[in-house]
């Protein structure tokens, strides 16, 4: 990892909202179109339960968010070599996945909403978000034509 250019703590407040404009425009634009397809797709009155696609389509597009989003803070936190960087974006799309996850418990516990049916549910869903991470990473590498070092 190379040595920041800019130290965090001497950011001013129009860096923070450059970063996150461009945070805004170039990565978080693919969790929320998954957010708002599935919003509209759950409404329809013939829904097939999308749930694995909903965790497949969520961690890929967590993937790229993490992905550019490490890229967007390179010049405030040092670069990673391209594994690292590939490697923590999927890592940090795995961490959503649980986290998520533990939203459901949480609901189920404390409101009753029955949103985890079972264990091979859940353990469905973080296998189809890592599996939905891992994919978009794979053709982000492969349409970047990325040297695995």
């Amino acid at each position: 990892m190379t040595k920041p250019v800019v130290n965090i703590a001497d950011m001013s407040l129009s860096t923070i909202r450059l970063i996150f404009g461009r945070l805004l425009r170039e990565a978080a634009w693919p969790p929320v179109a998954v957010l708002v397809l599935f919003a509209i797709l759950l409404e329809t009155p013939d829904n097939l339960e999308p749930f694995w696609q909903l965790h497949f389509l969520g961690g890929a597009a967590m993937a790229f968010f993490f992905f550019q989003a490490v890229r967007i803070a390179a010049a405030w936190l040092g670069t990673l070599r391209p594994i690292g960087h590939y490697l923590l974006a999927f890592a940090l799309a795995c961490v959503v996945a649980l986290i998520w996850e533990i939203g459901e418990f949480a609901a189920d516990q404390l409101w009753g909403m029955l949103l985890q049916k079972n264990l091979e549910e859940t353990m469905g869903d973080l296998v189809f978000a890592a599996l939905g991470a891992l994919s978009a990473l794979v053709l982000l590498a492969c349409l970047r034509r990325i040297t695995w070092r």
